[in-house]
């Protein structure tokens, strides 16, 4: 072969060549990623405990003493109810497990029995499971709120708060995050006064907690069991 020919050759392979490393030169355009819009482990533990620790332990009692007039009985009430409230999480937890998948109960129905099932469900949970406890809360701050403070409407009041607490959530999300971790807080020191409370302020009449004659009675009649009934209802929507 002539040097011409070589040397013709020897370019067309360096072309070639140079062709072919050309796109692994070029750079490679990354795009950057969105930020995540997640919350922390304290705000999600205030979540929880502000959604367990609701109206119905303001409100409730005050229903529960009129038929129960016995302080063991009113005790037992709470511990039945937290005691069945446990199992539903357990089993929860398990189907959390079991079908992992954001959706919570209409997941669930969905998967175990039908899609029809699971939004009904989810209509159901939309519409007044999550609505109704807002808005017992709400009117419960109002009503509270006029009778410590005389000023107001309950009904306005009740407006005002929704709104209020909804214009923070409606903001970024670390906004929304401290507004929970602080009403949060505020819930917890007041409930912790109100049992420090129970300690140190004398009581206008006697209350014992322990067993006596005719708590048996009293666990076992209509006016518990409509008791518990609705201490489950607090317990699962509050």
């Amino acid at each position: 072969m002539s040097s011409i020919g070589l040397r013709h050759s020897g370019e067309r392979d360096r072309m070639e060549f140079n062709r072919a490393m050309t796109p692994l030169a070029q750079p490679v355009a990354v795009k950057s990623a969105s930020p995540k819009r997640t919350i922390g482990f304290v705000t999600a533990c205030s979540i929880v405990i502000a959604n367990i620790i609701g109206t119905g332990i303001f409100t409730s009692l005050g229903f529960q003493v009129a038929d129960i007039h016995s302080g063991f009985a009113l005790l037992m009430l709470w511990v039945v109810g937290g005691i069945a409230a446990l199992c539903g999480a357990l089993c929860y937890g398990e189907l959390a497990a079991a079908l992992p998948r954001s959706g919570g109960e209409y997941n669930f129905l969905s998967e175990i029995y039908h899609p029809a099932v699971g939004f009904m469900a989810g209509f159901v949970s939309a519409t007044v499971g999550f609505a109704a406890p807002v808005a017992l809360a709400a009117m419960a701050f109002g009503t509270y709120f006029n009778g410590v403070f005389g000023v107001g409407s309950p009904v306005m009041l009740s407006f005002v708060v929704v709104w209020l607490v909804t214009v923070f959530h409606l903001g970024n999300l670390q906004v929304g995050s401290a507004f929970q971790n602080v009403s949060t807080l505020v819930k917890l020191l007041l409930i912790g006064a109100l049992i420090g409370a129970g300690f140190f302020v004398s009581s206008k009449q006697p209350i014992s907690f322990l067993p006596a004659a005719g708590d048996t009675a009293s666990i076992l009649s209509g006016a518990f069991a409509v008791a518990l009934e609705c201490r489950g209802v607090y317990y699962e929507r509050d």
